[in-house]
Parts: structure tokens; sequence; C-alpha cells
């Protein structure tokens, strides 16, 4: 299976997306991933082991608690983006790692600013995406009438 295949296959579950989008803003344990979805413990652990297999997430330690054994931390492990268009004459699924290389200087800036103009670029640059697909599906239809 390509590490696409992986990707697709372990993020085409809601609960698994559910995950993810909590262990984005920090580490968390199965337990408190439970409570948080709703979900059996039994049910998180098998998804966080779907995720970990995939290497999206990774074991980050263990906490300390009062309650019993030591929980087991888990944090993401892999940055990536997944584009995939599908149109009349276009079927393309690329995926990108998004490395920590990122020279980034914001002396005196507010951070707020800057992911505000940085979500205005990306918002612009997706426009302009879409519209270049757009002129490439049409291509496409008109060399197939000829």
């Amino acid at each position: 299976m390509s590490s696409i295949d992986e990707l697709l296959n372990a993020i085409e579950n809601q609960t698994r997306r559910e995950i993810l989008k909590r262990l984005v803003e920090g580490r968390r344990y199965a337990l408190q991933l439970a409570k948080d979805l709703r979900v059996s413990q039994q049910a998180i652990v098998k998804h966080l082991d779907v995720l970990e297999k995939s290497k999206i997430i990774k074991k980050a330690g263990m906490e300390k608690s009062d309650m019993g054994a030591p929980r087991k931390l888990y944090e993401v492990n892999k940055s990536f983006s997944i584009v995939i268009d599908v149109a009349p004459g276009i079927f393309e699924i690329r995926e990108y790692d998004i490395d920590d290389n990122c020279n980034l200087k914001v002396d005196g800036e507010d951070f707020g600013e800057i992911l505000e103009r940085i979500e205005r670029e990306l918002r612009e640059i997706e426009k302009r995406r879409i519209e270049l697909i757009k002129m490439k599906e049409k291509i496409i239809q008109k060399m197939e009438v000829r």
C-alpha cells in the first residue's frame, strides 16, 4: 500500500478525524479522547492504533494518574497536506509533506495579524487553484471533442 493510501485509509473514518482534531491542539490520552468524543475507550484505542501505524500520530510519553496506572499520551507525528482533484477528465491525488524548515521572522509583529494574513493568502491561492482546475477541465473537454 502506498503512503497516500495509508493516509487516506487512516483518515477516512470520522472518529479518527475527530481524534486528530483534538491531537493537533495538544497531547491527549485515550480516556480523555473517549470522554470528549463519547466513544468507548476500547474503540478509541483501536482508532489510535490505526493512526499510529500510519505514522500520523505517535506515543508522546506517559502521564501520571491519581486514579491508577500512568496513561499513554499521544501527539501528532506527521504534518502533511492531501489534495484531491476530481472533474471530467481529471483525477489526481497528491500528498505534500509539511516539514518544519520554516524561516519565520516575526520580531515585533502580532501573531494574530500574521495568522490572519496567512489565512487570507491561502484562501486566495485556493481560489486561483480552483480557477486553474476549471480551465484545465474545459481544455480537456475541448480536446476530447476533436
